[in-house]
């Protein structure tokens, strides 16, 4: 009896139970579905942020960093050299002036530096072909100097400095068959020049060729660059050696041969590795060749071809002066194109020129608005 007492609460809880079970007290409450998460958008760019594009500016994956300027059929001659076809360079070597036909030439050849196999096929192609032999030299040329490297002789080794003149000296024999094929171009003899930098000539030697440039091209914008590099203190001369040599082409050019570029070009070599606030930047000096650069490019033909890298070292000095809006103005005229001074003496010219571009025109623009603003308060002043 006492048993079935106790099991009295048990049997009244499991009625309870299955009473409130079939009233769907115990039904879990079903959580609802969250919708599927969106794909992730890729975030835009934020409007402070700077691109070039929005300054009607090339794309810095675009740049350039073979020519100074644009050359159209340059591009075309290179792209078909890249795949084994050499008539269009041949082509183009053959309408250039001497003037464009050694620029073309120095591009042509640090390709073929790279992979010389069009150029050995352009050669057998036509044996006696002069540009065939001087685009092969010079390639020798630009190869010996990639030998070398880009450092001082104390941080070059034994080995590197054997390689070079193993192939400066294969370049020397070259040049002199493309000077017997083509005894009228001037080519030959400024590709000669760097040979006799690398190779040490002395001051006597280094004019005797000099001779031979000038009695077939006295007024070569390219071949006074070439040779200026010997005079420069670093190499073969000194700075009252480069500067003297700058000013008597200077003296001798014609009005509009954008020979004052080579003021310039001796400036740039003297201070590259100065700060901008070097003294020497602001200098009536500086001031002066800037001036008389800007002179010459008004008389110079359109098409010269050294006008790209006269706007470049342009941009440069006149940054240096802080004459901004100026500077930006010479940058716009070439942008897309960095081979040249001074983009090329940096180790990664892409990303120097890129943040000089960045600052100078952002500052330009800055100051640009800043003068209109006022022209606009001035006028408003004089309406009142």
């Amino acid at each position: 009896m006492s048993r079935l007492f106790l099991l009295l609460p048990v049997a009244a809880a499991a009625v309870w139970f299955v009473q409130r079970y079939r009233e769907g007290a115990f039904n879990r409450t079903k959580r609802p579905r969250l919708p599927a998460a969106a794909p992730a958008q890729p975030a835009a760019t934020p409007a402070w942020v700077y691109r070039p594009e929005d300054y009607g500016l090339v794309a810095d994956e675009l740049l350039d960093t073979r020519l100074p300027g644009p050359d159209t059929e340059l591009v075309k001659a290179l792209e078909a050299a890249s795949t084994g076809d050499w008539a269009p360079a041949s082509e183009l070597l053959a309408a250039s002036d001497p003037e464009w036909r050694w620029i073309r030439v120095t591009v042509l050849a640090s390709a073929a530096a790279e992979d010389d196999s069009w150029v050995r096929a352009w050669r057998a192609a036509r044996p006696g072909d002069a540009a065939a032999v001087l685009v092969s030299a010079e390639s020798l040329v630009a190869l010996a100097w990639k030998l070398r490297g880009n450092r001082g002789a104390k941080d070059t080794t034994r080995e590197q400095f054997e390689n070079f003149h193993r192939v400066l000296a294969q370049a020397s024999g070259a040049l002199a068959e493309a000077a017997r094929l083509a005894p009228e171009d001037p080519c030959p003899y400024i590709a000669m020049i760097r040979v006799a930098l690398g190779e040490g000539w002395a001051h006597e030697h280094m004019h005797a060729l000099w001779r031979e440039v000038v009695v077939r091209a006295p007024h070569h914008v390219g071949a006074h660059s070439a040779a200026l590099q010997y005079w420069c203190a670093k190499w073969r001369g000194s700075d009252e050696h480069m500067h003297a040599f700058a000013e008597s082409a200077v003296a001798q050019a014609p009005a509009g041969s954008l020979l004052p570029l080579l003021r310039l070009i001796a400036l740039f070599e003297e201070l590259h590795e100065e700060q901008r606030s070097h003294p020497r930047y602001q200098s009536a000096e500086a001031t002066a060749a800037i001036d008389a650069l800007f002179a010459d490019l008004a008389m110079a033909p359109p098409g010269h071809p050294w006008l790209p890298a006269a706007r470049h070292l342009l941009v440069w000095f006149l940054r240096a002066q802080r004459r901004t809006v100026e500077a930006a103005e010479q940058l716009r005229l070439v942008d897309g194109f960095i081979g040249a001074l001074p983009w090329r003496y940096y180790l990664d010219p892409v990303a120097f020129y890129c943040s000089v571009r960045q600052n100078l025109v952002l500052a330009a623009a800055h100051l640009i608005r800043e003068a209109e603003e006022a022209k606009m308060n001035e006028a408003r002043t004089m309406e009142r």
